[in-house]
């Protein structure tokens, strides 16, 4: 390997959504990056999200728009400027799998939602459908209930990989923590040696979700970040695979704040469909076994789509860590998340939707910090490449 050390200006930790993101926002501003990757592009986190690209909508269920709602209301039509290729990171390529998204509620629930979703503020943002355009898997007769449509997209995360991979996709190096070694400074990380080359980065970010916890070990020792801890919130996601043709992006409303059920469809390799459950179903698994989650998931559905036969699916349990900046009593935080100590900077989008609000939330600590682009960087073409993801729904049937 080359006794030369590289240079770039910007070292990125983690080949999830907000590395993918932040590489490509950094690149078009001319910051020569790299980013390394310990496992898959996506693999962890990103790949086994929903792909739901919201408004907060969700959020408001309790019957005020939180500021979370407030803070990520601007995001889909942030995501639709970057499709429509008039954003620093290009999604031109991306492939959308519902341009909308359903909420669902019945019985008692139902009157309390209409006039709810019927308020001033909401107004605009919100559709109450007729039945003729009911999604199919709602369109039943026996279904007694209300739906809405919401202005809210859902992405194909596989596609976004590879979209947001693309344009830089020599820079996304391979990283081995039994054989690679990182040099801390009292400015922050003074380099790195992967496969024996060393890197010397000016800056460096650390956005590696369920991997920031080892790397903020490291800065802490080198009294960085002290103030800055992650914390890891657990859920237990539903995978039904089944050949009965519907395609639902929705949310059933119950008594809650929160969603009973989200339900999004993605493809297997064999034609068939995946609906993926998240919501209430999700969080409140992870106080089940996966045998104790698969029932109450069988239950769920027998609940809500009494019409439909799912007696010939295959379920499997998905167990996901949602990585996070630390909140008190483990709370979703609001918004993304950056912060500066010296050339270290260490960030969490916190949600899928929130990595526009990432971006520009990296990019002013950037340019706080008063660095410049700097020389084009040549990546040795030795240096192995991070492979990509593959979603679970490929995989585990």
């Amino acid at each position: 390997m080359s006794n030369s050390p590289l240079k770039p200006d910007i070292l990125i930790f983690g080949g999830g959504i907000a590395g993918l993101w932040l590489i490509n926002r950094l690149n078009a501003a001319g910051y020569q990056c790299l980013l390394l990757e310990t496992a898959t592009l996506g693999g962890d986190q990103t790949l086994a999200s929903q792909g739901i690209i919201h408004g907060g909508l969700k959020y408001a269920l309790g019957g005020n728009l939180s500021s979370e709602s407030e803070s990520i209301a601007a995001m889909p039509d942030r995501w639709r400027a970057a499709m429509a290729g008039n954003d620093p990171v290009d999604l031109r390529q991306l492939q959308v799998l519902s341009d909308t998204q359903h909420m669902w509620s019945s019985g008692s629930v139902a009157s309390r939602m209409t006039n709810f979703f019927a308020s001033k503020m909401l107004r605009g943002r919100i559709e109450k459908l007729k039945r003729d355009h009911f999604p199919s898997a709602l369109a039943d007769k026996a279904f007694k209930g209300n739906v809405y449509k919401l202005d809210d997209l859902v992405i194909n995360t596989e596609s976004l990989i590879d979209t947001l991979a693309a344009p830089v996709r020599e820079r996304l190096l391979a990283f081995d923590r039994e054989r690679d070694s990182l040099e801390w400074g009292e400015q922050g990380l003074k380099a790195v040696t992967v496969n024996g080359q060393r890197i010397e980065p000016t800056l460096t970010i650390l956005s590696a979700g369920n991997g920031n916890p080892a790397l903020l070990d490291g800065a802490h020792q080198a009294r960085l970040l002290p103030e800055e801890h992650s914390q890891l919130r657990p859920l237990k996601m539903l995978l039904v695979k089944h050949d009965l043709g519907h395609r639902l992006y929705a949310h059933c409303v119950g008594t809650s704040n929160k969603p009973v059920l989200t339900v999004t469809t993605h493809d297997c390799p064999d034609g068939k469909v995946v609906w993926y459950l998240g919501g209430d179903l999700a969080e409140r698994g992870v106080e089940r076994s996966d045998e104790e989650q698969l029932a109450a998931g069988r239950d769920e559905l027998k609940h809500l789509f009494p019409w439909l036969d799912f007696s010939q699916a295959q379920f499997a349990v998905l167990n996901v860590t949602r990585a996070e900046p630390k909140q008190q009593a483990l709370v979703k935080p609001d918004n993304a998340y950056a912060h500066r100590d010296h050339n270290l900077i260490v960030a969490w989008p916190t949600k899928l939707t929130l990595a526009p609000d990432l971006g520009d939330r990296v990019m002013a600590l950037v340019e706080e910090s008063g660095l410049k682009p700097g020389a084009p960087l040549t990546v040795p073409e030795t240096l192995e490449k991070a492979p990509m993801g593959v979603p679970y729904w490929h995989r585990c049937f």
